[in-house]
């Protein structure tokens, strides 16, 4: 339904640093993955509309361009805040024609809790249309984010998540309870999700202080 329809597809071109030869870069990289619409007025007062994503897939980018599910057109984006800890970003889009006819933005629900079901939706590699698995939370525990080593609260979910499948949401009564973010390659059907709680932490941050001061730490 409506819910589905918030569920983007990202394209991300991204070069990045060569810390062995600092004096030249990496080949450029194209890469895919999901995002999804949010109202927030303070984050973004232009347009009040903006797209949720994980930090790893837009990391080092150089163009940045999202689809609307059900359309073939890629509008241009950027990253406006990105969050490498928690593995969150916030894009915007810059061309206008995006904010036409765009559904009614997903909104943040509450961290589902132990055996809650929920659907992941996005755009998994295998297929260039929307991929939706439902699954339950089977465990909720304090990891190591791979793309920082900081360690979260996380999800862990019994729904496969596939590369392409980072950065949509984990719904639950048409809320946004997660976003997938990782997988274990030598396991079957474990998939981990970004809690609402710790991207309600990110987005917080940037309204009070309208930019990413980090997470303090003891």
């Amino acid at each position: 339904g409506t819910a589905l329809s918030c569920v983007l597809k990202v394209y991300c071109t991204s070069v990045r640093p060569n810390f062995a030869q600092p004096w030249q870069m990496k080949r450029q990289q194209e890469s895919t993955s999901s995002g999804f619409i949010l109202r927030d007025e303070q984050i973004f007062p232009a347009r009040g509309i903006i797209i949720l994503t994980n930090a790893h897939s837009v990391a080092h980018s150089v163009t940045v361009r999202v689809r609307k599910h059900g359309s073939p057109v890629k509008h241009v984006a950027k990253v406006l805040h990105i969050g490498h800890e928690c593995d969150v970003a916030v894009l915007v889009a810059e061309d206008p024609a995006f904010y036409d006819d765009l559904p009614e933005p997903l909104q943040l629900g509450h961290t589902a809790r132990l055996q809650d079901p929920v659907t992941v939706v996005g755009y998994p590699t295998g297929g260039d249309n929307l991929s939706v698995t439902v699954g339950v939370v089977s465990r909720v525990d304090v990891q190591a984010y791979s793309h920082s080593s900081e360690r979260f609260l996380t999800l862990q979910i019994d729904a496969a998540i596939n590369a392409g499948n980072s950065g949509g949401p984990a719904l639950k009564a048409g809320r946004c309870v997660g976003i997938a973010f990782e997988t274990l390659d030598d396991a079957e059907n474990i998939g981990y999700l970004i809690p609402a709680a710790v991207v309600a932490r990110f987005l917080d941050d940037l309204r009070s202080h309208g930019e990413y001061t980090r997470w303090c730490s003891l």
